[in-house]
C-alpha cells in the first residue's frame, strides 16, 4: 500500500523520480539543517519552512491542524532522497496506490508513472501530500479494500 508515496525500482533514487515530471515546489520551501552523525560525519536534516507548511505539504488541511503538523513535523535526511533503492515490494507483491492529484511534493504525473509500473490498483485523490490527514476515510477504504482483496 502507497500513499502519496514513492514506488522506486531498484537503482532509483526518491529524488531522481521526484524530477521525472514536473511540478514538485518543494526544493524552494525547504530549511536544510546540519546534524552531526554518530561517527562524527555531517549530515543534513531538510524541513519544510513553518511559514510555507501548510500550502506545500496540507493545503486540503485546516489552518490550525496544519501549523500542528509544521511544529512538529519529522524532516527528512537529504541522504534518504538521494539513497538509491536496492528491492521493490511491489515487483512480487499485489500493490495499491493513493494518488494525490493536488500533491507538491511528490507531482501527480510522477505517481501514476510508478503506479503504472508497478502495475498497482490505483485511486486517485484530489487531495494534498496529508491525504491521511485531510481524508483519513478514503485513505482507510481504500486500504480495507485492498486488504480484502488479497487474502
Amino acid at each position: 500500500m502507497y500513499v502519496a508515496a514513492f514506488l522506486p525500482a531498484p537503482g532509483e533514487t526518491a529524488l531522481e523520480l521526484t524530477n521525472k515530471y514536473p511540478g514538485s515546489t518543494l526544493p524552494a520551501t525547504l530549511d536544510p539543517t546540519p546534524f552531526a552523525l554518530p561517527d562524527g560525519t555531517a549530515g543534513t536534516d531538510l524541513y519544510i519552512k513553518p511559514g510555507k507548511f501548510h500550502h506545500q505539504f496540507a493545503a486540503d488541511v485546516p489552518a490550525g491542524t496544519a501549523a500542528l503538523m509544521a511544529a512538529t513535523q519529522r524532516p527528512i535526511a537529504q541522504s534518504a532522497l538521494e539513497e538509491t533503492t536496492e528491492a521493490a515490494a511491489w515487483k512480487d507483491k499485489p500493490t495499491w496506490a493513493v494518488i494525490t492529484t493536488q500533491d507538491l511534493n511528490i507531482p501527480a504525473e510522477v505517481q501514476r508513472y510508478m503506479a503504472k509500473r508497478a502495475h498497482a490498483h490505483s485511486v486517485e485523490v484530489r487531495a494534498s501530500h496529508s491525504v491521511a490527514v485531510s481524508q483519513p476515510k478514503t485513505v482507510a477504504g481504500v486500504i480495507e479494500k485492498a486488504a480484502r482483496t488479497t487474502r
